[in-house]
């Protein structure tokens, strides 16, 4: 999948540059991302504190006008705008509507700390709103799907494939998993068990060939936007490779003597990754 973005609002200095990085760190190179407004200013400097809070550097943006970019070469625009109009776009990509408080402010009533406050709150309600995206888009000829018994094996042997650990993977399968299927094999899966009030997510693998398609990206995408719905309220994980690519989705380092005692007691936590596997978190 290979896909242009672009996002708007009417400065490009808060909004649409929180979504620009985030966008960015999520979909790597497979997307080319963007942003602008209709009376550009320059990028708040809050917008680039708390984005760096979440190793994401901004220092090098800069506001852009969206009279200065190629509507040819835009297929989705996505609009930020909540109390203002928002700049109008001409072009024949997408729409999408995100509609946002502006974080920037000039009232003097409000504190730095308020105004960073603000500042954080839109940026992961930005990150909410990708994560969503994330989950529907597909390489093309793939479709997700909620797991079924029979696939047991053959998630299990995919899982081996990419050296995870198998063990418990059968404890609550089928209905914690969603798999992808491309010609009806399975190439994709993903876990979300449920223990207690929190999940668990586990067994994001991929085949071989679908790597570096935004697959994984999909899957854990989806799993995510499941744990919100199920109205759980974290989601915790180990991980002894890929820990940042799961902070991309803004899971963030957790001490693992610190989880729930539910998690604690699952087998995923209890035994079978090694103490050396980093634990992480992800507040609904």
């Amino acid at each position: 999948m290979h896909m242009s973005v672009l996002f708007l609002c009417v400065a490009n200095s808060a909004r649409s540059q929180l979504a620009e990085g985030l966008a960015r760190r999520l979909f790597g190179a497979r997307v080319v991302v963007t942003s602008a407004g209709s009376r550009p200013g320059r990028v708040n400097p809050y917008a680039i504190e708390v984005m760096r809070e979440v190793g994401v550097d901004l220092t090098t943006h800069h506001s852009k006008s969206v009279d200065d970019v190629d509507r040819d070469a835009v297929e989705l625009v996505i609009t930020l705008c909540a109390e203002e109009v928002c700049p109008v776009w001409l072009g024949a990509a997408r729409r999408l509507h995100w509609p946002l408080p502006d974080p920037a402010s000039d009232d003097p009533a409000l504190t730095p700390d308020e105004l960073r406050a603000r500042f954080r709150a839109t940026r992961e309600a930005i990150l909410r709103h990708l994560v969503e995206l994330a989950a529907t888009w597909l390489p093309s000829g793939v479709t997700l799907a909620p797991a079924e018994a029979a696939d047991l094996d053959a998630v299990r042997a995919l899982a081996a494939s990419a050296a995870l650990p198998t063990d418990g993977l059968a404890d609550q399968f089928p209905q914690a998993f969603v798999v992808a299927r491309r010609a009806g094999a399975v190439v994709g899966a993903a876990g979300l068990e449920v223990h207690g009030a929190a999940g668990v997510l586990r067994s994001v693998v991929v085949a071989d060939r679908e790597r570096g398609t935004g697959l994984g990206v999909a899957l854990t995408a989806e799993r995510l936007v499941a744990a919100r719905a199920r109205g759980l309220d974290a989601v915790y994980l180990l991980t002894t490779t890929a820990a940042d690519f799961y902070q991309r989705f803004g899971f963030t380092a957790f001490p693992r003597a610190e989880v729930p005692a539910a998690v604690a007691a699952c087998p995923e936590f209890a035994s079978i990754c090694p103490s050396s596997a980093a634990c992480q978190r992800l507040l609904a």
